[in-house]
């Protein structure tokens, strides 16, 4: 068998192709895939702080609805109770003008049956003018 002789220029020969060996290796394999990595690392930090602008958005248009929805409920209750006390005051309108009219009618009614009971009992007194004259009349013959 042989043996292995190590020589100092050996070494320094093996520890230089060494070198050489990891400076390709690392300028050829391991920058690229560093730069890679890298750049993949902030397209998912953008993205994150993306979601979570997009997170924080959507809360602050859910939270802007919710206070919309609660205004419009506010809203509609206030017509609600404009139109309720409107029909209200047009209820009492109606029954107070009703009640004019009904009122009216009744007078005009009593007016037309006073007028018509004086006229019947002008009537009344003429006739029995006329039939006391001739029972009068009778009886002085």
């Amino acid at each position: 068998m042989t043996e292995l002789i190590i020589t100092w220029q050996g070494l320094l020969f093996e520890a230089a192709a060494f070198l050489i060996f990891t400076y390709l290796l690392n300028l050829f394999l391991l920058k690229p895939l560093r730069a890679i990595l890298k750049k993949r690392e902030e397209i998912i930090g953008l993205n994150e702080d993306k979601q979570n602008n997009l997170e924080k958005l959507a809360e602050a248009l859910n939270e802007e609805a919710g206070n919309e929805r609660k205004n419009l409920r506010f809203e509609i209750n206030e017509i609600k109770e404009r139109f309720r006390k409107e029909a209200q005051t047009e209820a009492n309108n109606l029954l107070s003008d009703t009640k004019i009219s009904a009122a009216a009618k009744f007078e005009s009614a009593v007016k037309e049956f006073n007028a018509e009971k004086t006229a019947v009992l002008s009537s009344i007194k003429e006739k029995s003018e006329e039939l006391s004259i001739l029972i009068f009349k009778k009886i002085i013959e």
